[in-house]
């Protein structure tokens, strides 16, 4: 990832992607970072966008950073799964009830 500083310097870091939603998402590193600086990284394959928003430290496992994402840089399923992405199933009787409804 890459974040920009209070003297505009570009600075590069490795960092965790945790959360992901369409206009956000939660960084884990170990630097803090400042709501309000930009930052962009890349998750397969793709640039993201955004500001700081909130930094919120962790003993154990190090700084949360929560990126607004940019509104020409929002997140959709198309682009990639997380690896640990949790599907919400449909319940395995919903294709028994289409069928009947279907068949009524």
């Amino acid at each position: 990832m890459l974040y920009e500083d209070d003297s505009n310097n570009i600075h590069q870091a490795m960092a965790n992607l945790e959360e992901i939603a369409s206009a956000e998402a939660i960084l884990l590193m170990e630097q803090r970072l400042k709501p309000g600086q930009p930052i962009s990284f890349r998750a397969k394959g793709h640039d993201l966008n955004g500001v700081v928003g909130s930094s919120d430290f962790d003993p154990d496992l190090g700084w949360f950073i929560k990126v607004e994402l940019d509104f020409t840089s929002r997140w959709h399923g198309r682009m990639f799964v997380p690896e640990h992405f949790l599907a919400l199933c449909e319940p395995p009787f919903a294709e028994e009830t289409e069928a009947v409804a279907l068949s009524a």
